[in-house]
């Protein structure tokens, strides 16, 4: 284990490298927030929810202890938090690779693709997070939008059924 000086380094040092990103992240999320009152590029454009949608506020319950919010939210929210826990420790704690953190990573994308598709056949539009969000870019480009979209999701839905049969 690695004293605090030297952990504090290896954090001001990412902060150093990667602190631009985070500026561009946070004028980018003030300038969504102001225009469309959402952060989702998805939501913005489309109104739906994306295969994300829910996985902040889970992890942040789930760090809290608040384990049946997180779950609702997002279950694979407690998967990102100690995947990022696990690389956290390894890169500052014991200043060695968090290895496989990009395969596990991977796998998780899948799965959050995977529960994406799920939710939306069984909750959407509905249950938060999966709520559509009006006002939106292809709303306001076609006005048929919102209905067109909820038809086409419809009949989807009935495909599936039908071939679940």
């Amino acid at each position: 284990m690695n004293d605090m000086k030297t952990v504090l380094g290896r954090i001001g040092k990412d902060i150093r490298s990667y602190g631009g990103f985070a500026v561009v992240f946070l004028l980018y999320d003030i300038a969504v927030q102001f225009s469309f009152g959402a952060f989702c590029p998805c939501r913005i454009v489309t109104g739906l929810p994306c295969p994300g949608c829910g996985m902040t506020r889970s992890v942040i319950c789930f760090a809290f202890g608040q384990f049946a919010r997180g779950w609702q939210y997002n279950p694979l929210g407690i998967c990102w938090l100690l995947l990022g826990l696990y690389f956290g420790a390894m890169r500052y704690l014991a200043g060695r690779p968090a290895k496989g953190t990009l395969q596990v990573g991977g796998i998780l994308v899948v799965g959050m693709l995977l529960f994406y598709l799920y939710r939306m056949y069984r909750f959407f539009p509905g249950e938060v997070p999966m709520e559509y969000t009006g006002g939106n870019l292809l709303e306001r480009a076609f006005p048929g939008y919102y209905t067109a979209m909820l038809q086409g999701l419809e009949r989807l839905r009935s495909l599936v059924a039908a071939g679940l049969r």
